[in-house]
């Protein structure tokens, strides 16, 4: 059968062909949309964080009653850390992985004028605590310490940094970061000289993880800061972490005894612990548009059998006339596949049309970021495949009936 012959029986009856249409239009919409935010919701938590595993424990939220923690202090909490038996580097940090209690982010521009912003890591032996893969260049010196919340910034050099991958092939898509300098484009700082390169690291601010954005990430070098709020990353042997977790509250209050600010605990952590608690509400999401995007394909595989197995039945004579005319199984199946095929293509048409359309409606009202167009023929090509998938067995036992039983049976 040629197109043309599809398109006639398809004019003599036209319902069932509007309905399919118009069902398939509806699900693409829906599962354009959907799957990309399945999409945005899961990429991040595929994206390796290059911490290492089962060895890492976070200190955080110690917070002083006398304001800023002396810096003498900082560095005694240090050395008392790293006394812990099972204790191997420990680095007082202004940042750490997956906690948000203190945000420090930086303004980058690159040569060829990309800006963004970045978070950063900063403090000594971050990359030794974190177990940080150093790809290119070199780890800070005791030189490179600066003090970033003072100090004169307008005669200073620029500021040496590590960077991750991800965030040196945004800034140089050209190559050529290790050694470059970044401006400052809000004009706080003298800029930033690329000391080295890390191959991964996921940024704390969980709310800053999608678009590809989840490694803008970077470490500076910094001397022992007196902050409000202390922070350390401990590395330890991993068969000895958990006695080094309950002996660190301890070591803790003998440090700053009465400093500590009551009513607020010292959070002491693992990193897989603040990392399935990162994620939870991000896995929940990811769980729940996985589970629409299942049921949406569900209920049209089932439509798209449903309406195209009443509408063969509808054909039933004139299947047996063709098979009496010489027409094989094969031929019938293939032309019901290939009438198939069209209506899908036809409803796709006005699908992806309606998908975008929702987008924009999503993105005036809810804030949702553009619909990559990259998303549409994805969707497309599930649909096309779900079409076929469904409507092959109807026209299978229809192509398996006897000319006979068709014709008499009509």
């Amino acid at each position: 059968m040629s197109i043309k012959h599809i398109a006639s029986s398809v004019r003599r009856q036209r319902m069932m062909p509007i309905l399919l249409i118009a069902q398939v239009a509806l699900t693409c919409a829906i599962l354009g949309n959907t799957l990309f935010l399945l999409g945005q919701r899961l990429a991040p938590m595929l994206v390796p964080d290059g911490i290492v595993r089962d060895e890492v424990l976070v200190v955080d939220q110690v917070v002083s009653t006398e304001g800023n923690w002396k810096s003498t202090d900082v560095r005694a909490a240090r050395m008392a850390l790293a006394s812990i038996p099972g204790v191997r580097v420990v680095s007082q940090s202004l940042g750490v992985p997956m906690r948000q209690t203190f945000n420090l982010a930086f303004s980058l521009k690159g040569p060829t004028g990309v800006s963004l912003i970045a978070s950063g890591f900063a403090g000594d032996h971050l990359i030794q605590a974190l177990g940080l893969q150093l790809e290119a260049g070199r780890d800070f010196t005791a030189e490179d310490a600066v003090d970033i919340f003072g100090g004169d910034k307008d005669n200073a050099p620029p500021m040496p940094v590590i960077m991750t991958r991800a965030l040196a092939d945004r800034l140089f898509p050209d190559g050529g970061a290790l050694g470059s300098v970044l401006s400052d484009p809000d004009g706080d700082s003298s800029g930033y000289r690329v000391v080295g390169i890390v191959r991964h690291l996921l940024r704390y601010q969980m709310s800053e993880l999608d678009d590809g954005k989840s490694e803008y990430s970077m470490l500076v070098p910094t001397h022992d800061a007196g902050t409000p709020i202390l922070s350390y990353v401990l590395r330890t042997d991993p068969d000895r972490r958990e006695s080094v977790k309950q002996a660190i509250p301890d070591v803790l209050k003998r440090s700053f005894g009465q400093r500590i600010m009551r009513g607020i605990e010292p959070a002491v952590a693992t990193y897989e612990d603040l990392r399935e608690m990162g994620f939870k509400s991000r896995r929940a999401s990811v769980w729940l548009l996985a589970v629409v995007n299942l049921v949406v394909a569900t209920i049209t595989a089932i439509g798209i059998a449903s309406l195209t197995g009443y509408w063969i039945a509808q054909r039933t004579r004139q299947i047996g006339v063709r098979r009496a005319l010489g027409a094989t199984r094969g031929q019938i199946l293939r032309d019901f596949l290939l009438e198939n095929f069209l209506l899908v293509s036809a409803g796709l048409v006005l699908g992806m049309g309606l998908a975008y359309g929702t987008n924009q409606l999503l993105m005036a009202h809810y804030a949702l970021p553009r619909l990559p167009l990259g998303y549409l023929p994805i969707g497309a090509a599930l649909l096309w495949a779900l079409g076929q998938f469904a409507v092959f067995w109807p026209a299978r036992r229809a192509a398996a009936i006897e000319p006979a039983i068709a014709t008499r049976g009509a």
